[in-house]
């Protein structure tokens, strides 16, 4: 169903253009210029035939698709002029109706040209929605494909990439990923103009890597996914957003852009080679768990209503049991202080009064961002809320069959 309402979309899209191209180009006129032709050479046709002796051309219909025949140079020889006039006619429907015609078809067929160019280049108008942003480009850029395309939450997302790489580069990545909804556009993402033509505002998540495309040098890589994140910010704010960081100094700066996920780069090295040696092999573990090719990996599901208000330990057992997976902690998404939670559940004229005031404000006082808390391996007896979610270490049994426990 979602492929048909693609398919529907990119359609009327694409004759929303030729639309907009045959008005702007005034082919309106053209086309309106070569009806007429057709039109007068129709009815002189059929004046100078229809009572002819030989003659095949007898109603107008005749005359009209006579007319229409010749112009598009098509030439069935079921109905030709047998008199001198009639053939006088068609001499001057060939020189000026093929002639307006050619220039309506040549017309729309640059469209076509001009589409491929873009696209090419980079230049083209994104239409889809809840697709996947990634700005910038660096070696870490392609590893965040491969999941994108793996992940069962994203591998049918359209995946746009921004960046100032070359038209032979973005070639190599569109055949290696023509499998999949892949798309680029040219140009500096700090700027609005260029995010816009991504549409970020429709977008489902946003990534700003460390970027090195163009002649981008990465010592001013951090200052470069700073404005990056302020300008995506500034235009869609509901858009989940993930920055990478080269210093970990840079950070306050992307909290204040209200960015959702701030990876920084080498963050925890120093603990993974202490780890490393002290602990020989646990390194390996950990690269095992974020690999997407391995038999096991880190995963954050949901947690069906019939487990909330029970105890850790019952889920533990029965992912165990039934799914083979392992739960090793809970993520409890806790969402700002809202409007609601200051009102009482009754309707009276006080609450009333407090929320025409917070509207008449104009302001946003209240925030949809969520707090997120971690708890690693809680107690057994820890009661399970409405705002929990699992995480679990789940094997690729689980992946195939049931990929949310909300239907488990």
């Amino acid at each position: 169903m979602q492929k048909i309402y693609r398919f529907l979309d990119n359609a009327l899209g694409f004759l929303n253009k030729i639309f907009l191209t045959i008005r702007r180009e005034h082919l309106f006129k053209v086309m309106g210029l070569t009806f007429l032709v057709l039109s007068l050479c129709s009815v002189g046709i059929y004046y100078f035939e229809h009572k002819a002796i030989h003659a095949s051309i007898r109603t107008v219909g005749d005359a009209f698709w006579w007319a229409v025949v010749t112009v598009t140079t098509v030439g069935y020889g079921d109905k030709v002029p047998s008199t001198l006039a009639g053939k006088l006619v068609g001499l001057v429907l060939m020189f000026s109706g093929i002639g307006l015609l050619s220039i309506v078809t040549a017309t729309i067929a640059s469209l076509f040209v001009q589409q491929k160019i873009k696209e090419g280049r980079g230049l083209e108008q994104i239409k889809d929605k809840d697709h996947i942003v990634i700005c910038g480009w660096n070696s870490n850029a392609e590893k965040a494909i491969k999941v994108f395309t793996l992940d069962d939450h994203t591998k049918k997302n359209t995946i746009v990439i921004v960046n100032e790489l070359s038209v032979d580069e973005i070639d190599s990545l569109r055949s290696k990923y023509e499998r999949y909804n892949f798309k680029f556009i040219r140009g500096n993402f700090i700027h609005e103009d260029v995010l816009n033509r991504a549409n970020i505002k429709k977008a489902k998540y946003a990534i700003v890597l460390a970027d090195t495309s163009g002649d981008h040098a990465l010592q001013k890589a951090d200052e470069r996914t700073a404005l990056g994140t302020l300008a995506i910010k500034t235009i869609a704010p509901n858009v989940r957003t993930c920055a990478e960081l080269l210093s970990i100094e840079n950070k306050q700066h992307l909290k204040r852009a209200n960015v959702d996920e701030i990876i920084v780069r080498d963050e925890h090295i120093g603990e993974l080679l202490a780890s490393a040696t002290v602990h020989p092999g646990l390194s390996k573990v950990i690269s095992s768990l974020l690999s997407y090719d391995e038999e096991h990996r880190l995963e954050k599901i949901e947690i069906p209503d019939r487990f909330v208000g029970k105890k850790y330990g019952e889920l533990v057992q029965f992912l165990r049991e039934r799914h083979n997976s392992v739960l090793i902690g809970i993520l409890t998404e806790k969402k700002g202080l809202q409007l609601d939670d200051i009102l009482s559940d009754d309707v009276s004229a006080i609450d009333m009064f407090i929320k025409k005031k917070f509207e008449e404000s104009d302001k946003d006082y209240f925030s949809d961002k969520e707090e997120i808390e971690v708890n690693i391996n809680p107690e057994d007896d820890y009661i399970i809320t409405k705002n929990d979610f699992a995480i679990i270490i789940s094997s690729k049994r689980f992946r195939k069959g049931k990929r949310s426990v909300v239907n488990i």
